[in-house]
């Protein structure tokens, strides 16, 4: 099982919490903030010492929890800092770039990388939308025809037009080449059925967040019958899960100190519903993290994950302060980690880079 450390970039200082967007540029000091990216390099740093398979990043605006409102500067950044580890851009939003521009910055990070790159394609939150004032009812065409423009400007090797529903381009004609051929791993949504059957019709991965284990079988099961309709076979290595982790010598700490974080409110804040958000409650499993515990629980927590199918786990390491922050890290990669990585290693090969059957 491949194990990946999210990068989150949230600002160390006081700020407004996530049920409240978009954040006012007020509560941002700009030496807060450039604190804050130093140290997050410096855990992206520690996480390829430990051994992480993956450093990821994800794209997210108007927000201090995670102030990456370009992926790709950021990706840049760990490329720089990093030697061994995969970066993976898990979540560029489509609707809100230019499809032809992430080739091309894709394209540029996956030769400075040395081929290292990842990358997962998101539709984004409601939330996401509303910052460049994109139309929500356009943005899954966008992000699913997006995807199949992407996918094309990476394995043609003549310049070519595009006229679709949502796009229109004259001349695509990427430089440089893409490094990993014929493309880097790919994954899409598998939040829903229709994003489901997509990914399995083009044999990209899928990815989920912060869904319970049943949910997550449930959906897994389905990518695997739509692929075999399609023709092949996907591995674990095709499947990412997101949660939040929180480990600490005993399970009785881990929950305290989690608490200690969230405060009294983490029930209501489950199921928080902000109507400047504009979408579902705050998740569960984001107020009440499936992976906090003790080494030897979170081991079972990851046991579960393996046995549906789950080949890969993102996680960024939130809770409490800084220094919680790194000692948590560091106790999950001595003790956690090398067992999660020693199962079924002949089933997780890097994904085939394949391109859909005609």
């Amino acid at each position: 099982m491949k194990v990946s450390y999210l990068c989150m970039t949230g600002y160390d200082g006081p700020a407004p919490g996530i049920e409240i967007w978009p954040a006012s540029p007020e509560f941002c000091e700009p030496a807060v903030a450039q604190g804050s990216y130093a140290r997050y390099l410096e855990m992206a740093e520690t996480a390829e010492a430990l051994g992480f398979d993956w450093v990821s990043v994800s794209e997210h605006h108007y927000a201090p929890y995670q102030m990456t409102p370009n992926p790709m500067i950021m990706a840049s950044a760990i490329i720089q800092r990093t030697r061994r580890v995969r970066v993976a851009l898990l979540g560029p939003l489509v609707p809100l770039n230019n499809p032809v521009r992430l080739a091309e910055e894709v394209a540029m990070l996956d030769a400075l990388s040395g081929g290292r790159l990842e990358v997962l394609f998101l539709r984004g939150t409601p939330n996401e939308h509303k910052t460049y004032d994109t139309q929500a009812d356009q943005t899954k065409a966008m992000t699913q025809e997006g995807i199949d423009l992407i996918l094309k400007a990476w394995t043609s090797e003549k310049p070519f037009g595009w006229e679709g529903d949502q796009y229109q381009f004259n001349t695509i004609s990427i430089w440089p080449r893409i490094t990993q051929l014929p493309h880097p791993p790919v994954f899409g949504s598998g939040n829903s059925e229709d994003s489901v059957v997509f990914a399995a019709r083009r044999r990209i991965g899928i990815a989920f967040s912060f869904a319970a284990p049943e949910t997550v079988k449930g959906w897994i099961e389905l990518y695997r019958a739509e692929c075999a309709k399609e023709g092949w076979e996907p591995t674990p290595a095709h499947v990412i899960y997101r949660g939040i982790a929180y480990c600490a010598p005993t399970d009785e700490q881990a929950q305290s100190d989690m608490i200690a974080y969230f405060g009294a409110q983490a029930e209501a804040q489950g199921t928080l519903q902000s109507a400047t958000l504009g979408g579902p409650p705050v998740l569960e499993l984001v107020a009440k993290p499936y992976f906090v515990g003790s080494p030897e629980t979170l081991i079972e927590k990851f046991r579960v994950l393996h046995d549906i199918g789950v080949g890969v786990c993102d996680l960024p390491f939130v809770i409490g302060t800084p220094d919680q922050q790194r000692a948590s890290l560091d106790l999950f990669g001595r003790k956690v980690l090398p067992t999660v990585q020693s199962w079924d290693m002949a089933r997780f090969p890097q994904i085939a880079q394949t391109e859909p059957a005609e």
